[in-house]
């Protein structure tokens, strides 16, 4: 197959749109799989950090000012919640 874009003036590397897309959803796939997996099977999270996360992740709300609103909070709470919660997770010991 023919790559569809030219190779890099840098490296000379071809990566062709297809496959970096492809590359970028099996990522994507295996963090939400560890993501899920590893927030729910441990009791890490407090009871916010955990709504604040199903608001995101399950509900697709990405604006912290509407997550905010929605749990009668300001939204740098939000930040700090989701913030503390993705420390949390990273900390985490799980495979990819």
């Amino acid at each position: 197959m023919k790559p569809h874009t030219k190779p890099c003036e840098m490296c000379g590397k071809q990566e062709d749109e297809y496959e970096r897309k492809r590359t970028e959803r099996e990522i994507k796939k295996r963090e939400m799989i560890a993501f899920g997996g590893g927030r729910r099977s441990v009791h890490k999270f407090s009871k916010r950090e955990n709504e604040i996360f199903d608001a995101y992740f399950d509900l697709g709300i990405r604006d912290f000012q509407q997550i905010a609103d929605n749990f009668g909070i300001k939204a740098y709470s939000v930040e700090t919640y989701y913030d503390r919660a993705m420390d949390k997770l990273l900390e985490m010991d799980f495979e990819l």
